[in-house]
């Protein structure tokens, strides 16, 4: 026979279990609330999310002439940024560079001096540790 305290325990476990799925589920339905709401308030913008992407509603029509502008404001802006001209309108000078002296690096040196230290060998043979 099954005692006062076993029943209590059993009580206690299934409410512990109880619990902790009521706060699994909770927490789930408030997530897909929140996740529907905020679907609703981008569709509300014009945008919808669904499986396959996201869809954008416009209130405008472009036609040819449209795009020929953005195209063409497009251009004109690149050629803007590119030219060498300052905001005030004078042009920038060009310095031609200096003459550069040659001079060896650092790690030309190095390499010369380990191939010569390749080529003396080692201290108990020949060349390359050979007797």
């Amino acid at each position: 026979m099954a005692g006062l305290i076993d029943v209590f325990s059993l009580i206690v476990t299934f409410g512990l279990f109880g619990g902790a799925i009521y706060v699994i589920v909770s927490i789930v339905q408030s997530v897909n609330k929140s996740v529907s709401s905020t679907r609703e308030s981008l569709k509300a913008q014009g945008l919808e999310i669904s499986g396959s992407g996201v869809s954008v509603k416009t209130q405008k029509r472009f036609d040819r002439e449209d795009y020929v502008d953005a195209t063409q404001r497009g251009f004109v802006r690149a050629m803007g940024a590119a030219s060498i001209r300052k905001a005030d309108g004078s042009v920038l000078s060009v310095i031609p560079p200096t003459k550069m002296e040659r001079q060896t690096s650092n790690m030309s040196v190095k390499s010369s001096e380990s191939q010569e230290k390749k080529k003396k060998g080692s201290i108990f043979g020949g060349k390359n540790g050979k007797k």
